[in-house]
């Protein structure tokens, strides 16, 4: 839903489905004895007459979406077909165009569906892909919250959007759950919370939803006012954060934020949607890479992954996210970056309620080999804090372990930048990604309790008040609002965890 949100999406396939061709060559090379493979791909893709698709909707304004599918940055697709049909630009893998798109790499600023390598006989962007009609990018604002409202107010739109989840839903042999991407402090927002209600209320009231909101660099930026004062912005980003929070709580399971891109072996932040929204995608990727794992290799199900995220029961549960991603190699360091700003990188691991962590392509060293299963990656895990000089608090802690490393498609944003952006590219990577929930989140609603207060039930603002009833929110709705936040917040004050060493004897059935 949005975006930001398709842009990670984009990148999430092409990963996905060079994962599956993988695991193919593979079996092919060991033999149709070696089984199906570590990854059940079915969980994820569907198989049509014409080739795989995603189990996945689309939704996003008119002009992000590519209408001319056969320019990229001044490169031409010469098909001799008519623009308007579908034609396609796989922008990783096609050998013919390899050399011209290399000179685009990493600069490339295009659209979202351009590079989303889709078998074009499946005709997937008429089955994925959904518009919001009458409403623009670069033309009409969608950046607040709020702006979701009138945009998906339409009964017919509304159903057309339920539709294509109900023909998903319908394709399932064994529903795990749902998880929805969306720049969820912009309108989209808006339309994830009415997209949740749904699901809940129509397709199913016990299997778990899992939102990753997407912001800051992984978000679109779907502003066009100019000279908004620094006051009217602050509030507008306030309301946005809070209305958000308060609503998509009210149905989902698990809230991951993402919000900082950096990576392990660089300080910086990334630079550009499309590099970030790369970034998005190795940790979303992450997050159901235990849903489709076989034979025990993984956390189970979606169910199994809440359920360590959310220990103690909690309706919802503000997760956030770090991450060390490198070029495949055989290290034992642990050098998490936060990917969420509540949690800075430099409090990492010091308090922690649950943690969830998801370890690709690890050796133990040369002479031990790949670790493959929950016990090794929790050997690795261990050795790799035992040097820390602050001691790793108790908590919950689960983990899941793929013995094959990444595969990069052909021309990935990070495949240099992983390198340090010399001539070398990563064909492949490690990575460990932890998702957690810290105090830190109880902390932010705090402050985010008092701001909304501040800016929205205090005498304020005339622009503030006037654009807060364009909304329908009047005083006993931003009231709703702040009790649902500080129903919220107080879930964390009473989830403290005893401070001690983590050891393999102290850590017994937490795993």
């Amino acid at each position: 839903l949005g975006g930001g949100a398709n842009h990670v999406g984009s990148h999430l396939w092409n990963l996905v489905l060079e994962q599956q061709q993988e695991q193919r060559l593979q079996r092919a090379s060991a033999g149709a004895q070696k089984g199906g493979g570590q990854e059940n791909f079915g969980v994820l893709l569907r198989e049509t007459q014409a080739g795989f698709l995603p189990r996945t909707c689309c939704f996003d304004l008119s002009g992000t979406v590519s209408t001319s599918y056969g320019t990229v940055e001044g490169l031409s697709y010469a098909s001799g077909q008519e623009e308007t049909q579908e034609q396609p630009f796989p922008l990783y893998v096609t050998e013919v165009q390899r050399d011209a798109v290399a000179r685009v790499g990493e600069q490339y600023r295009g659209y979202w569906d351009e590079y989303l390598n889709l078998p074009v006989e499946t005709r997937w962007r008429s089955q994925i892909v959904s518009c919001l009609p009458g409403v623009w990018h670069k033309v009409n604002a969608f950046d607040c919250f709020g702006d979701g409202l009138e945009a998906f107010s339409r009964g017919d739109v509304k159903e057309e959007a339920f539709d294509r989840v109900r023909v998903l839903v319908e394709e399932c042999d064994c529903l795990q759950g749902f998880q929805l991407l969306a720049d969820d402090l912009s309108g989209f927002g808006h339309i994830c919370g009415d997209m949740l209600a749904h699901i809940r209320d129509e397709i199913t009231e016990t299997k778990p939803l899992v939102v990753v909101g997407l912001r800051g660099p992984f978000a679109q930026d779907y502003a066009v006012q100019v000279g908004r004062s620094e006051a009217k912005q602050s509030a507008i980003d306030c309301i946005n954060e809070a209305w958000a929070t308060s609503r998509l709580s009210e149905c989902c399971d698990a809230h991951v934020v993402l919000d900082t891109a950096t990576h392990s072996l660089h300080v910086d932040p990334i630079a550009g949607l499309y590099e970030a929204s790369a970034l998005g995608a190795c940790v979303v990727d992450s997050l159901s890479l235990g849903c489709r794992m076989r034979a025990g290799l993984g956390l189970g199900s979606l169910r199994d992954i809440v359920n360590t995220l959310n220990p103690r029961g909690t309706k919802c549960r503000l997760v956030s996210c770090a991450a060390d991603i490198r070029p495949f190699d055989f290290s034992q360091t642990l050098e998490l970056r936060s990917l969420t700003k509540v949690v800075p990188t430099g409090r990492l691991g010091r308090g922690a309620q649950s943690e969830s962590y998801v370890m690709r392509g690890l050796r133990g060293s040369r002479l031990e080999g790949a670790v493959a299963s929950r016990e090794e990656a929790q050997a690795w895990f261990l050795r790799a804090v035992a040097d820390r000089k602050d001691r790793m608090p108790l908590c919950p802690r689960n983990f899941a372990a793929d013995p094959q490393p990444q595969p990069l498609p052909f021309q990935f944003p990070l495949s240099q930048a992983l390198t340090g952006g010399g001539s070398a590219s990563a064909s492949s990577l490690t990575s460990v990604v932890q998702f957690s929930s810290d105090p830190a989140a109880g902390r932010s609603l705090g402050r985010l309790c008092a701001e909304f207060k501040k800016a929205c039930l205090s005498p304020g603002s005339p622009a503030v008040t006037s654009m807060l009833q364009a909304w329908g929110l009047g005083k006993s709705d931003c009231e709703e609002i702040l009790e649902s936040l500080q129903t919220l917040r107080s879930s964390y004050a009473s989830d403290e965890y005893e401070l001690g060493g983590f050891d393999s004897e102290s850590s017994g059935g937490e795993n």
